[in-house]
């Protein structure tokens, strides 16, 4: 998988929780990061030389972040329609990145595509997480 792992444990938590103060929970695949926020804006780092950004406006999500296990940079938005969250990004390889976000009820059934030719599915529950 070409997309840099900050930008994919970034998002799937944003899939799942509707608030920027609730974004700050982590998926529990590594360390903690420390992050700082306010009502729009928050910074992270993840204690392993990579860090992130994101800023909200209205229904679309900014981030900025740099992987520290992989060296790349990374920028992604994602737009909000109900219950359905369309995301794009590039990272400094080159490599693009196109998904989707879909809430059912307790569960988020999310695909995303590479310009790899990657393809991830992943289904995620808010109370047993993802699998």
């Amino acid at each position: 998988m070409n997309i840099p792992r900050l930008a994919l444990l970034t998002t799937l938590p944003l899939l799942l929780l509707p608030t920027l103060s609730q974004a700050a929970l982590p998926i529990p695949l590594g360390p903690l990061p420390h992050c700082t926020r306010s009502a729009t804006l928050m910074h992270c780092n993840d204690g392993q030389g990579g860090f992130y950004g994101m800023a909200i406006q209205g229904n679309d999500l900014y981030l900025r972040g740099h992987d520290g296990l992989t060296g790349l940079g990374w920028a992604q938005t994602s737009t909000r329609f109900g219950r359905l969250l369309l995301l794009s990004g590039i990272s400094s390889d080159g490599t693009v990145w196109f998904g989707f976000g879909r809430r059912m009820g307790w569960n988020v059934l999310n695909r995303l595509s590479t310009s790899a030719g990657d393809r991830i599915r992943l289904s995620c529950n808010r109370l047993k997480g993802c699998d």
